[in-house]
């Protein structure tokens, strides 16, 4: 998790950095400009602010920092500041205000173009030098040792500014001028994914073989881990694909998830907060105590049942349950996870109905206020059971690529419960990442409302 911090998400770190920037720019220029109007200057801020954070994103300041070079970060500000003047001339305009304002717009743009720079320059080096220190890198596997697998290892190799680490190459046959770098064939990939702890696999091969990119791109979703392929092949797992440059060289994502962006995930953990609050004070301030009440008359033992189990990127979280069964009762027999079975004798009278009608699951709206859940994903499943499933099913660990939910799209859909037949265990998965291609504000709203509906209504498999 350090390395995948200090790689994926100094994303954050550089936007609040750029965000501090903007406010001493902003500040600054309202102390010399010897403007009067504080109470505007105030609401420019605030404008300025939510105008740079949207503004940056579709100009794409913040996206690709391991494979954008200084230079060219350097002339993206000059849009972005372009802007900002723009929302000043106007808001100011609009309010007919002009104590000192075009030398406020000249003093804010020139200092936050110039302080900026030196930001982003210094931040560079910064992380340049972790780089050297063999931090903040990840390793790169290359698939492909032809002239196009050889041309773009010494491509990554000799710019240390993307912040990878190439460490070797699989093919069919190995080629005695790797010079060490042969890693295997297509036949030990998923050996040498683990051996080599891969972070990313790039696919350069000039023809592809069909059997084997399908076994590159298996392996790499097995183990949770993104693919990229610089484009001779154009048939993918996934329709959800993404475009883009790594240097000079076009590359494909082979999945590409909504919630992979930092705004979606911003309103999605906005309706979350929101929405979980709102149930929190005006239906569990009251429901809670009544469900621990008829618990606690029928059986021995604590209200909740707290497990743990697989969260965003695999984290463990705790995720809480009202108790439906015996207090002495075993989820784990022999080594092995026992689900939930139909007229299963450790469940308690209260705890089926609670399971009947969802309502055991209420408490990890306290999960979802603690971040580590959200209202609607796929659904959070034991360790024991994740450990066991994601050896038989494809694509199976690509569901920790979001945060559970305490509802999702397989379980409105009839997906939940006991899995008996394998072909459902699979088709669970083929929902759940279904969900998260193709995630929208309206699917977590209607997914909210099916719940709801399915809750009166009854389900079969809710046992």
């Amino acid at each position: 998790m350090m390395k995948d911090y200090f790689g994926r998400e100094h994303y954050y770190l550089r936007l609040l950095t750029d965000i501090l920037v903007l406010s001493l720019s902003f500040y600054l220029t309202s102390v010399v400009s010897n403007r009067n109007n504080f109470i505007h200057d105030r609401e420019v801020f605030v404008i300025l602010v939510i105008v740079w954070y949207f503004s940056s994103k579709i100009i794409h300041v913040y996206d690709d920092f391991r494979t954008l070079k200084f230079i060219d970060e350097f002339l993206l500000l000059v849009p972005v500041i372009a802007i900002q003047a723009l929302v000043i001339i106007l808001f100011l305009f609009f309010l007919n205000d002009r104590d000192n304002a075009r030398r406020f717009v000249v003093e804010y743009c020139g200092m936050l173009f110039l302080f900026l720079a030196i930001k982003k320059y210094l931040l560079k080096k910064f992380f340049q030098f972790l780089r050297k220190k063999g931090r903040n890198t990840r390793n790169l596997l290359i698939v492909g040792s032809s002239e196009m697998g050889i041309s773009f290892f010494d491509f990554v190799k000799n710019n240390t500014q993307f912040g990878y680490n190439p460490v070797g190459f699989i093919d069919e046959t190995k080629s005695v001028y790797l010079n060490g770098l042969y890693k295997g064939n297509f036949e030990e990939v998923d050996k040498i994914i683990i051996e080599n702890s891969i972070d990313e696999i790039v696919v350069a091969m000039p023809q592809f073989n069909k059997q084997q990119l399908d076994k590159i791109i298996a392996a790499g979703e097995r183990n949770a881990i993104r693919t990229r392929i610089i484009p001779d092949y154009f048939r993918f797992s996934s329709n959800k694909f993404k475009m883009g440059m790594f240097g000079n060289f076009p590359m494909i994502t082979v999945r590409d998830e909504p919630l992979n962006q930092l705004h979606w995930r911003l309103i999605k953990r906005t309706i979350d907060l929101i929405f979980s609050l709102l149930l929190s004070i005006f239906i569990f301030s009251w429901l809670f105590p009544i469900i621990a009440l008829l618990i606690r008359l029928e059986s021995k033992g604590s209200i909740f049942f707290i497990q743990e189990r697989w969260g965003r990127n695999r984290e463990i979280i705790r995720c809480l349950k009202f108790r439906t069964m015996y207090s002495e009762s075993k989820v784990i027999v022999d080594g092995k996870f026992q689900q939930t079975t139909e007229n299963d004798p450790r469940i308690t009278k209260i705890g089926r109905f609670l399971r009947k009608t969802n309502l055991d699951e209420l408490p990890q709206f306290l999960n979802v206020i603690g971040g580590s859940m959200s209202v609607v994903g796929p659904r959070p499943h034991a360790v024991q059971h994740n450990i066991e499933s994601q050896a038989l099913i494809n694509n199976y660990a690509l569901r920790n690529w979001v945060k559970p939910g305490v509802t999702g799209w397989a379980q409105v859909n009839g997906l939940r419960g006991e899995t008996k037949d394998f072909s459902l265990m699979r088709k669970r998965v083929v929902f759940d990442i279904w969900y998260i291609e193709n995630w929208t504000p309206w699917l977590d709203f209607k997914i909210v409302i099916m719940t709801v509906y399915n809750m009166f209504r009854g389900e079969d498999m809710a046992y």
